[in-house]
């Protein structure tokens, strides 16, 4: 089973600071690296709700949780009792933990751009890229969202990276179902996964998951800020 969290990034200087509490020496320099203060807010919010998560998953302290990084940069718990994955966009953190082996999360905020359909045809493969192409003006965002977290969610689960291109491989997204990956690339990271296009709870944002698994539709929550 997959369950998916959604937090906000804009909290209360009081649960904020209950966040930081919660994070390790690493983690807080990182958080105060970034420039921005809402780049800091979004780090420190991601990094302490997941712990908080795992925590409350694995019924143990979440500040005794040790995360360790994959060839490709995709953190895992050290003791990979479950899988999880992290992703973050205007404002708002998903998070997802399977018990049912990898999986990668993408959360975008659905912004119109005269650039969507240059980047789907540089990025995306053919029938992807017509897809967004055919679209109507009013649709083409929607569009190609659902194809970019659908595509991002896979490469995050497999932790690939960029060693992995967004064409060496086909979604076809379909809101509340499973669809499987076709792999064009012959790149055996590929081979397997599923996605599943999630029902956004934010009518601006799309959010979508990759599994291994062609499993049920994931439980989708808000995020408590009490267990921070």
């Amino acid at each position: 089973m997959s369950h998916v969290w959604i937090a906000a990034a804009d909290l209360p200087a009081p649960i904020l600071a209950r966040a930081a509490a919660l994070l390790n020496d690493e983690e807080t320099r990182r958080v105060e690296a970034f420039r921005f203060d809402s780049d800091r807010r979004m780090s420190l919010v991601a990094r302490a709700a997941l712990r908080a998560l795992l925590g409350q998953h694995l019924a143990v302290d979440p500040r005794s949780l040790r995360f360790v990084t994959g060839e490709h940069g995709k953190p895992a718990l050290a003791g990979g009792e479950v899988e999880f994955n992290v992703s973050h966009s205007a404002g708002q953190v998903a998070i997802a933990i399977s018990d049912s082996g990898a999986i990668g999360v993408d959360i975008e905020s659905m912004k119109r751009s005269s650039d969507l359909l240059h980047l789907a045809e540089r990025f995306f493969s053919s029938p992807e890229a017509e897809s967004v192409r055919s679209a109507s003006d009013d649709e083409r965002a929607q569009r190609f969202f659902a194809y970019w977290t659908a595509k991002e969610s896979v490469i995050k689960a497999a932790g690939g990276g960029l060693s992995i291109e967004l064409r060496s491989f086909e979604t076809d997204p379909r809101l509340g179902e499973s669809t499987p990956v076709t792999n064009r690339g012959g790149d055996p990271r590929l081979d397997g996964w599923h996605v599943f296009a999630i029902p956004s709870p934010i009518d601006t944002m799309q959010l979508a998951i990759a599994s291994r698994a062609d499993v049920a539709p994931p439980l989708i929550r808000p995020f408590d800020v009490e267990l921070l």
